[in-house]
């Protein structure tokens, strides 16, 4: 059965505004702006992704692994402007990440 990545997708962009309620709720704004700036970015290849996962041609740990790779790439600039110290950026990350994964693969 296919995957409705514009539903799929659209459940991600409020899951970042839910994690930044929940981790950052004194940096919500930032965090919302960042969050949904890097799931933009990364749209295409979630796409792919999420295809090549649907059709077996990539596997859920496989998934996992793509989206864990973006984390370097994965820039907050607006919670570095608002003073974010590095540690907690680096967990809404991770949470972020996370949030990506466990969407996608708890579909199939």
């Amino acid at each position: 059965m296919p995957i409705d990545f514009a539903n799929v997708f659209s459940t991600l962009k409020n899951g970042v505004i839910d994690l930044a309620k929940k981790d950052l709720h004194n940096y919500l704004d930032a965090a919302t702006k960042d969050g949904q700036a890097w799931l933009e970015s990364l749209k295409n290849d979630l796409f792919t992704w999420t295809a090549e996962l649907n059709n077996g041609s990539l596997t859920a740990d496989g998934f996992a692994d793509m989206v864990a790779g973006q984390k370097e790439v994965l820039e907050m600039a607006a919670l570095k402007e608002a003073g974010l110290a590095e540690v907690e950026a680096d967990q809404f990350k991770s949470d972020l990440l996370d949030l990506i994964t466990n969407t996608v693969t708890g579909l199939l």
